[in-house]
Order: C-alpha cells, then structure tokens, then sequence
C-alpha cells in the first residue's frame, strides 16, 4: 500500500473537518455579533424616544408661553386703550 497516498487523503481530511469547524466558529460569531448590534440598535432607538420626548415637552411649554403672552399682549393693549381713554389721548 502507498503511504503518500494514505498520508494524503488523511491531510485532505483533516483539513477538511478544520475549515468545517472554522465555519461553523465564524458563523457563531457573527450570529453574536449581529444580536449584540440588534441590542445595540434597540439601546439607541429608546435613548433617541426619550430625547424626542423631552423635546417636545419643551416645545409644548415653549408653546403654552407663546399662548399665554398673545393673551398678556392683548390685555396690556387693552389697559392702554383705557389708559388713553381716561387721559383723554387718543393713539391710532
């Protein structure tokens, strides 16, 4: 029997079981990889909510101030048509 054949067909062998198990390392640590970015995503997508929330909290009091200066507007506009009134001047 030919030992260099042997020898051979045990190397192909043996490197053929190593690239199996080398895949299957690789596609382990990809399948973790892509569950630590999916976890990581999932992090940055509720941080993001919460930081549009609190935006928009202070766009809705921004808002509520805007609202209640047109108000106080109106009212000091009215204090001085009174005022002018009672002073007997008249503004146009």
């Amino acid at each position: 029997m030919n030992y260099s054949l042997w020898i051979a067909g045990a190397a192909l062998s043996l490197s053929i079981i190593v690239n199996i198990f080398q895949i299957a390392f690789s596609q382990g640590a990809l399948k973790a990889n892509q569950e630590h970015q999916e976890k990581t995503v999932e992090l940055l997508r509720e941080e993001f909510k919460e930081h549009f929330n609190r935006l928009e909290e202070k766009q809705d009091k921004h808002n509520n101030l805007i609202e209640r200066m047109v108000v106080v507007e109106q009212s000091c506009k009215s204090l001085h048509h009174r005022l002018d009134m009672f002073e007997g001047v008249h503004h146009e």
